[in-house]
C-alpha cells in the first residue's frame, strides 16, 4: 500500500504557571497541557499518532520536522530548560 504524508501544525503556548499548552487546529481533539514542559513535548507525538490513526482508520506515524525543544528555545517559546510565549511547530504525519 502506498504511503502519503501531510503536514500538521501544533501550537505551543505558555501557561500562567510556567507550564506548556499544545493544540492543533489541524487535528481536532489534540489538546495537551501540563506544568512540565518536557512532559507535554514528549506526549505530542504519541497523541498525534493515536488521534490520526483513529481518524484515518489506519496506522499513522508522526515525527517532528526538527528538534522541537531546540526550536521552541530558539524562538523564545521556552527558556533553556525552563519561559514560554506562543509559537507553532509543524509535524509530518505518514498515513499507511
Amino acid at each position: 500500500m502506498k504511503s502519503s504524508s501531510f503536514k500538521v501544525t501544533v501550537c505551543f503556548e505558555q501557561r500562567p504557571d510556567g507550564g506548556l499548552r499544545a493544540w492543533s487546529d489541524d487535528v481536532p481533539g489534540l489538546v495537551l497541557s501540563h506544568t512540565n514542559v518536557d512532559g507535554v513535548l514528549a506526549d505530542v507525538e504519541e497523541a498525534l499518532k493515536v488521534i490520526l490513526s483513529h481518524t484515518f482508520q489506519r496506522k499513522v506515524d508522526v515525527e517532528p520536522l526538527g528538534d522541537i525543544r531546540e526550536a521552541l528555545e530558539s524562538n523564545g517559546v521556552v527558556a533553556r530548560k525552563g519561559f514560554i510565549p506562543m509559537r507553532a511547530k509543524e509535524y509530518v504525519a505518514y498515513r499507511h
